[in-house]
């Protein structure tokens, strides 16, 4: 059964997408609803229906539990990646990272929730990712780490999910000035150069706006989602992928979109 915010049930099955649906027909004015237990089937469930999976505590009086939470915002911030263009202070910056995927996945979960706490990465959901990434290459739900390392060591990554041509970021971290936004750029390129045709940011954030991504409302943006995840995936990020220096990326994909403005 899923509930709303209040508690209140919405319905007497666990149909996501049905859901999701009723939430835009109904025009909920919340962005979360409610399930009793957090496990990979209902995380994979809630992402392939455009719901951000997330997790919450409740207190019962004697203590607290912990329900599954899945977020589908009022407004999302949507770009292509084809149309990032890396800053030239970016593409200079980049010279000492290289970047990676899929080589750390629970590393960088772990440092995300070291950066941002608890609050919603809880354990119990912490496990779902780790669990869905370490079988995603079956599913029709890809989870991916991205990884940026200079001299060796991780000092910036996320973690999200591919589904058809569209990635959803769901955290991210850095431990040093700079790495962060190198990270991200080297992402955009790497999903642009692969075929990624969407790129789900989640809720509005200064940096996603600088990037270009622009808010989408819930009834607009669904039906982008499911265009895009019927597509299939682009094979590259199915597997572990070594890392790669990453100046070139942010200097090709500020080539490229350059070269598209004069066009």
């Amino acid at each position: 059964m899923l509930f709303d915010e209040r508690g209140l049930p919405l319905r007497d099955d666990d149909n996501y997408a049905a859901c999701a649906d009723q939430l835009v027909a109904m025009d909920y004015s919340g962005e979360f609803i409610l399930f009793p237990r957090v496990d990979p089937a209902a995380v994979r469930r809630a992402a392939l229906a455009g719901f951000m999976p997330m997790s919450v505590r409740v207190s019962t009086g004697t203590g607290c539990m912990i329900l599954f939470s899945p977020k589908l915002h009022l407004e999302r911030c949507l770009i292509d990646p084809a149309h990032v263009k890396p800053t030239r202070s970016a593409v200079r910056a980049a010279d000492p990272y290289r970047v990676s995927l899929n080589t750390s996945f629970r590393s960088v979960l772990d440092q995300c929730v070291k950066a941002h706490g608890d609050g919603w990465l809880t354990t119990p959901l912490t496990d779902a990712f780790a669990s869905l990434a370490a079988s995603s290459a079956t599913g029709s739900v890809r989870w991916i780490s991205v990884e940026l390392y200079r001299n060796g060591g991780l000092v910036a990554g996320e973690f999200g999910y591919l589904v058809g041509s569209c990635y959803a970021s769901l955290s991210g971290f850095t431990t040093e000035s700079g790495a962060g936004t190198v990270q991200l750029y080297a992402l955009a390129a790497i999903l642009a150069r692969e075929g990624v045709q969407l790129w789900d940011l989640g809720m509005e954030m200064p940096y996603k706006l600088a990037l270009g991504a622009r808010p989408v409302t819930r009834s607009e943006f669904l039906p982008r989602l499911r265009e895009a995840y019927r597509h299939e995936s682009p094979a590259f990020f199915l597997e572990r992928r070594p890392a790669e220096d990453a100046r070139p990326l942010l200097s090709k994909a500020r080539v490229r979109v350059l070269g598209q403005a004069t066009h």
